[in-house]
């Protein structure tokens, strides 16, 4: 196995995994599988993407923006230094090229981070992001943990706390599991609560789960790979989100999951019944 985790401190890993983010050092940069030409030929073959061609703000959220170009995506990946662009290039842990190099990545996450992660983690995914000179990624929300390598360039990139209500609200994380990916609001009062982290390449980033961040490039075009995976702690807390946003509609308002332990066992009873009710009528 290829070793690109070059942190002084592993213990960290397994410290602040999903409780707070942090950064770590790594050399997965130097491998030319990430270099611009390599990933307009991946792009070709990669099952799904997202790209957007427009500029972006802070505030606009996950939408097309602009007027679409009529480009294919790996033209766009071919001219991302000159256009306002950001791709996401998904499934990466799955194409015959990358999926070593993957493997090597994550079979290193786990050690480090170790039981909480290998007994907790349900899906794994790889993810190639490349953005143009200054491009900002929108200020968001994921409900996947998050591991982001920065491989070519530099950018900048603001995370929030992710416990703090105030900042992210029930109502956002409802309407969140709800399918509006662009739930989370941004703040521009709370700016100074973020921490700001400059991000070389050579440099990782852990993400918790539901922290909102957004990004910012700089000078060149920047290319990371997110690997990011799905927590199984986390899929009830999605169904308890689903149900309080349905007693909100009905004029209730919901206690927060985890304020009323016995109250969230009712909820998922309730919506294992509903479910279960529902196949027995097809």
């Amino acid at each position: 196995m290829i070793r690109y985790l070059t942190a002084e401190d592993p213990k960290r890993f397994e410290a602040n995994f999903n409780r707070t983010c942090f950064t770590f050092d790594h050399t997965l940069h130097e491998s030319p599988a990430f270099d611009l030409p390599n990933l307009v030929e991946v792009s070709k073959r990669l099952p799904t993407s997202y790209f957007s061609t427009g500029e972006a703000q802070v505030a606009d959220g996950w939408r097309e923006l602009g007027p679409k170009k009529p480009m294919t995506l790996s033209e766009t990946v071919e001219t991302i230094g000159e256009t306002q662009s950001l791709v996401l290039l998904k499934g990466l842990a799955e194409d015959r090229e990358y999926a070593p190099l993957f493997r090597d990545v994550l079979g290193e996450l786990e050690e480090y981070v170790g039981v909480a992660l290998r007994s907790d983690a349900s899906l794994w995914r790889a993810t190639v992001i490349i953005g143009s000179p200054h491009r900002v990624t929108p200020y968001h929300i994921d409900a996947e943990a998050n591991f982001l390598f920065q491989l070519r360039g530099e950018k900048i990139i603001h995370v929030f706390d992710q416990t703090d209500r105030t900042l992210l609200t029930d109502v956002e994380l409802e309407n969140f599991y709800a399918g509006d990916f662009s739930a989370a609001r941004y703040k521009p009062e709370r700016q100074a609560d973020a921490k700001h982290i400059v991000f070389p390449a050579g440099k990782g980033v852990h993400i918790p789960l539901h922290a909102p961040h957004f990004v910012r490039n700089g000078a060149a075009v920047s290319v990371a790979v997110s690997v990011n995976c799905e927590l199984r702690s986390n899929a009830k807390l999605a169904q308890l989100y689903k149900f309080n946003r349905l007693m909100r509609k009905s004029g209730i308002a919901p206690a927060s999951p985890g304020a009323s332990p016995w109250q969230d066992r009712l909820k998922l009873a309730a919506l294992g019944g509903f479910g279960r009710a529902r196949r027995a009528t097809r």
